[in-house]
């Protein structure tokens, strides 16, 4: 614990409430909600974003799980999940890695292909309107300096 004097419960609060990493996290939650609206109003009723997430990370000749984990900063045991809720959708099937038996591939399908068409459109129209509410030069320093904290992040937390 800080010996810096103790803080009321309330100032503990609006450090929070105000702070950047938390309008982060909103507007992300924002998206992720936006996103899974939209998907369902194109009639991918139980598909997320993070199965999109997922789909970003698999190559169309097939990735292997662990990989697919790894990208994603998550657990195999995550991955598998969602793998296995991409695979009981037809979004991905599952094949032997040709380099090691042991090893699992998730391929997306033609479906999986067609949804992950229809997210990349979403995505698209989504961060335009986000986008829009700024002048043209705020958004592009907007996402300069979003380029610029995740380049930075990768330094201190490993992740990519």
């Amino acid at each position: 614990m800080s010996s810096a004097r103790r803080r009321t419960w309330a100032e503990l609060r609006q450090e929070m409430v105000s702070s950047p990493a938390r309008a982060v996290a909103t507007l992300y939650r924002r998206f992720q909600t936006a996103a899974n609206e939209a998907y369902a109003a194109r009639g991918w009723k139980d598909a997320t974003l993070s199965h999109v997430q997922f789909l970003s990370e698999t190559d169309e000749d097939g990735t292997r799980l662990s990989d697919v984990a790894s990208a994603l900063g998550t657990t195999k045991q995550y991955a598998g999940k969602l793998a296995r809720d991409l695979e009981s959708k037809g979004l991905i099937t599952f094949a032997a890695d040709p380099a090691d038996g042991r090893a699992v591939l998730a391929k997306p399908t033609a479906r999986g292909r067609a949804f992950f068409e229809d997210a990349c459109d979403v995505r698209a129209e989504l961060e335009s309107q986000f986008l829009a509410r700024l002048t043209p030069s705020r958004a592009a320093a907007f996402i300069a300096m979003l380029d610029d904290l995740l380049t930075a992040s990768r330094t201190y937390t490993g992740s990519s």
